[in-house]
């Protein structure tokens, strides 16, 4: 954690001297997040953007989801599970087409649990199966469970891919647990801020996702928001490395509204 603290550090005054020389902060890039070395939780919140987050598919909802999504002009950001990338890669290039594809390991273990050559084969594994199916490089990570630890957050990082975590949960927790489309759909318009990451899911446990959505999409765009990847979120609204380094404590929603 130290030396995570000391890269962060570094990064971060480097930051400050551009700023001191140019008289203006600069928006930090994708390769500054990246080595800074700890998760994004959201984006700036100045501008009017979301970035709506699906974990573990692909699934048996993910062409409902996509048809869906495209009927409202929505990007989103899929965090896929690659035993299901490698069993259905003709959802993952229609998951593609509608937005960005991140890596949620191969087996959705804990990875806290595993040895460091376990959790390298989990990423990469995932990472290598997405790519040679969308031919897009892989930049983005989200851990099982949300379950982290340094070394996880360094073999993310030496893979190129930068940790994704969400300041915005739906709520739609799988298994028993899931709630019902309205709760969803409550939560959704109770949370989703500018500048946020919402956390949702599209495995076989949670069909209440996508009702819950088709009650919301429609409420969103009247919210004058718009919805993009992960990536683009960080483009067009990135937090600065202040905010950053307070993690989901850090995140703000100051856009005032079209």
């Amino acid at each position: 954690m130290r030396s995570l603290r000391r890269t962060f550090l570094a990064v971060l005054a480097a930051t400050a001297v551009a700023v001191t020389a140019a008289g203006a902060a600069p928006s930090p890039t994708f390769r500054q997040l990246l080595d800074a070395g700890i998760p994004i939780y959201c984006g700036g919140g100045d501008q009017g953007y979301v970035a709506f987050t699906f974990d573990d598919g692909p699934g048996p909802y993910s062409a409902q989801l996509v048809a869906l999504l495209k009927q409202y002009n929505v990007r989103a950001t899929f965090f896929n599970i690659g035993q299901k990338v490698v069993r259905k890669p003709g959802l993952v290039r229609l998951e593609a087409s509608v937005g960005a594809i991140g890596d949620h390991s191969f087996t959705h273990p804990n990875l806290i649990t595993l040895p460091r050559g376990r959790i390298i084969a989990e990423l990469a594994r995932t990472q290598k199966a997405v790519r040679k199916i969308t031919k897009r490089k892989v930049i983005l990570f989200r851990p099982p469970f949300g379950d982290n630890d340094p070394g996880i957050l360094r073999i993310a990082r030496g893979l190129g891919m930068l940790e994704v975590m969400w300041n915005q949960d739906s709520g739609d927790a799988s298994e028993a647990s899931t709630p019902s489309s309205q709760e969803i759909y409550q939560h959704l318009v109770d949370r989703v801020r500018a500048g946020g990451i919402v956390l949702m899911h599209e495995d076989e446990q949670v069909p209440a996702t996508l009702n819950a959505l088709k009650l919301y999409l429609p409420v969103f765009q009247q919210t004058g928001l718009k919805a993009v990847t992960v990536p683009q979120l960080l483009a067009l609204d990135p937090p600065p490395l202040e905010q950053v380094a307070k993690g989901s404590g850090g995140c703000n929603s100051s856009w005032p509204g079209p």
